[in-house]
């Protein structure tokens, strides 16, 4: 049983809020001691309490699900949104990896692992309000990127000052969460393709709004690969799509994907699977595609069959795999398979009759076997007197 200080215990993503809202608090408290948080009139102040409050109705009706309001602590707004990059074409990903030569950490091998995703996981960019927003001052605000480094991430915070700058007095948060959308990848020069290095944030200075999660470049490879399948099953399932079986048009949701990537409607799957296993072809239950022929797991069969038919689906390749198995045979008395010896000699697991191979008698021990021809010879004799 869990202690309740273990109940107690946030999550990494909460802990995580949690940092980035206590850095723009500091943020501000370090504004307002070297004076640059301006006094703002009573009457401006309720003006810009009603154009936040606006301006938060508008976001999340624009953003939904990807926005996060944290609520207001002392008056104060603060939110986190989501910004996912538009890339409709897909993008190209280069990491840079190293690999030790003979085990000497000095000498390493310089290569690039080149891969194409869809999706990107989002930026997010977390705001905290202050009073003096819009009238004066911009959002005090983090931004987080799995996939870039610090260098690159401090200069997309360079560029949403400049955006205020150019836009003084003026609700803000949409222009930047839209010059993100559209040309971050372009600024940090990914336009036509993302590079995955470890960066020496000691060559640039680092913004401290800038919060990178590089850990290693391994790392950010395997969640970028994650998150592209991730949301490639659920745009797939949210579409519709042709089953290459009976050539009908089906939800996603109604689809098998095989390992293979092929995916056909589930009630053709069906009717394919139990078809061959009530004929017996279970060897042939692969992939429907020619050209393909996957395999398909045994979950997924478990699934398509039902649990009387997936049992018989065991059975049959067990027994088409024994049969394979040159030193594999069967128990004449009641056909339990059983491993042949180097002297054609078996003995049975389940009756424990010892029998010859050859000529399926009981064993017989330094007498010469009698060949099938011999056997139908003393048969046929008896009969000729």
């Amino acid at each position: 049983m869990e202690s309740p200080r273990a109940e107690r215990e946030p999550s990494p993503e909460a802990a995580a809020v949690s940092r980035e809202l206590a850095v723009l608090r500091e943020m501000m408290l370090r504004a307002r001691r070297e004076g640059e948080e301006p006094q703002v009139p009573d009457e401006q102040l309720r003006s810009n309490d009603q154009l936040q409050y606006d301006e938060m109705l508008a976001l999340e009706a624009i953003y939904g699900e990807n926005i996060h309001i944290f609520g207001e602590k002392a008056g104060l707004r603060s939110f986190k949104i989501h910004v996912h990059c538009e890339i409709p074409d897909g993008v190209s990903v280069s990491a840079e990896l190293f690999q030790c030569v003979d085990g000497d950490d000095d000498l390493k091998n310089q290569s690039f692992d080149t891969f194409s995703v869809q999706h990107l996981p989002p930026m997010s960019l977390t705001c905290l309000m202050p009073l003096s927003y819009p009238s004066h001052r911009p959002p005090y605000f983090t931004l987080s990127v799995q996939w870039l480094d610090s260098v690159k991430i401090s200069s997309l915070c360079h560029i949403l000052d400049s955006i205020w700058t150019q836009q003084p007095g003026q609700e803000i948060v949409y222009e930047w969460v839209q010059w993100l959308q559209g040309y971050a990848l372009s600024h940090v020069g990914f336009g036509d393709g993302i590079i995955i290095r470890q960066s020496n944030i000691m060559m640039s200075p680092v913004d401290v709004r800038a919060v990178a999660e590089i850990v290693s470049v391994e790392s950010v490879v395997q969640s970028l690969i994650s998150y592209n399948e991730e949301q490639c099953h659920e745009s797939f399932l949210s579409g519709l799509h042709d089953c290459m079986i009976c050539l009908s048009e089906h939800a996603g949701t109604d689809f098998i994907k095989l390992p293979c990537l092929h995916y056909y409607c589930r009630r053709c799957m069906e009717t394919y699977s139990r078809m061959h296993v009530k004929e017996g072809t279970v060897m042939k239950l692969l992939c429907p595609d020619d050209k393909c022929q996957g395999v398909i797991p045994p979950n997924l069969l478990k699934r398509l069959l039902g649990d009387a038919d997936f049992e018989r689906w065991e059975r049959l390749i067990l027994e088409r795999t024994l049969d394979s198995m040159v030193d594999v045979t069967y128990c004449p008395r009641c056909e339990t398979a059983c491993l042949e010896d180097e002297e054609n000699n078996a003995q049975c697991s389940k009756c424990f009759f010892s029998f010859c191979t050859l000529c399926r008698e009981r064993r017989h021990i330094g007498v010469r076997c009698t060949t099938p021809e011999e056997k139908l010879l003393s048969l046929q004799s008896p009969m000729r007197t």
